[in-house]
């Protein structure tokens, strides 16, 4: 369950703090990692490459109310998410994290206690994860906001374009957890509750999901022609693969892994398995383009890349096809799936 809520800091504490002040109080005693030659403190960081390899980046952020509620999740869920998003943008390029920086947006007043708890939550998935926190940002703002930035390196990165005509679309685990488990933490009733108890996982999925940083960089090596993480739902992110290789593609429901606990979970709910698998989003495992003839272990074929990009389709397991458009998870837009 989340974190008790602390009580309000008395008024002007963050300003009598200020911005250095709260830095220093958040990331004391955080770790360096053997990459970074210059770390916090300083006007930015210095981080070595591996000679020949390519430096990776990319940056997401995590905004209170749309991305995280304290109702549902506690304030190191919320740190350990932000690192565990942007690391998975990364094991989708196929790259190994080498460090972070985290740009903090604090609404006046909040309780120091909850901006401790959630670089606790940093601290936690920077550790176990295998990444460290580098530098950053505080500022004011009107909402709780995350913003991180992760480095990586790859000696070969896998991008979204490149797929085949013939190759296999396959992921890495099984689907549908999160947006199970985000679903029964807002239904919060009795059954959800023990739904919950059963399936511990679904929750966990919601609030600390784990970047598959090995099987980006596995995939990688085994040669992937094109990967991206599955953080809007498979039928989205694989779509997206399919147009920026210029390709069609058909996504098989009966072949697509559901997480246990998803069939349970849908059943309460008067969904479709198969809708959260295919437009929950934030399951964090990637899809990934391969050979027809790759002998690559650790993922699930699901679908196959076509050369006719007008057939772009998931076909259901009791017939009929439906169009991929529209049905993954769209931040700016409303959530969709299969009827």
């Amino acid at each position: 369950m989340p974190d008790p809520d602390p009580p309000p800091v008395p008024g002007g504490e963050l300003a009598e703090l200020g911005e250095f002040g709260l830095l220093e109080r958040l990331t004391r005693g955080l770790p360096g990692g053997p990459g970074i030659e210059v770390g916090i403190g300083d006007d930015a960081a210095v981080v070595s490459l591996t000679p020949g390899w390519r430096l990776v980046a990319t940056t997401d952020v995590l905004v209170e109310g749309r991305h995280f509620s304290e109702r549902l999740s506690s304030p190191r869920d919320w740190g350990w998410k932000a690192v565990a998003v942007n690391l998975s943008d990364l094991a989708a390029m196929g790259a190994r994290p080498l460090a972070l920086l985290l740009a903090l947006t604090v609404p006046e007043p909040t309780p120091l206690e909850r901006l401790d708890r959630l670089y606790e939550g940093v601290a936690q998935a920077c550790a176990e994860l295998g990444v460290a926190l580098a530098g950053g940002d505080v500022s004011g703002g009107p909402v709780l906001s995350l913003a991180v930035t992760a480095l990586g390196e790859a000696e070969r990165p896998v991008t979204r374009a490149g797929a085949r005509p013939g190759d296999r679309l396959a992921v890495t685990g099984p689907l549908g957890a999160a947006a199970a488990g985000l679903a029964l933490l807002e239904r919060g009733d009795a059954a959800a509750r023990a739904l919950l108890d059963r399936h511990p996982a679904l929750a966990a999925a919601h609030r600390r999901p784990r970047p598959a940083l090995a099987a980006g960089a596995r995939l990688a090596r085994a040669g992937a022609h094109a990967m991206i993480d599955v953080s809007d739902g498979l039928a989205a992110d694989a779509l997206h693969l399919a147009e920026a290789s210029g390709l069609g593609l058909a996504v098989h429901g009966a072949l697509v892994p559901l997480a246990p606990g998803v069939e349970q979970a849908a059943g309460l709910l008067g969904r479709d398995p198969l809708a959260l698998a295919l437009g929950g989003g934030e399951d964090f495992v990637l899809a990934v383009a391969l050979p027809a003839q790759a002998a690559v272990g650790g993922v699930v074929a699901c679908g196959e890349f076509l050369a006719d990009p007008g057939v772009r389709v998931a076909r259901m397991p009791r017939g009929g096809e439906v169009a991929l458009a529209g049905l993954g998870f769209d931040h700016l837009r409303r959530r969709a799936g299969p009827a």
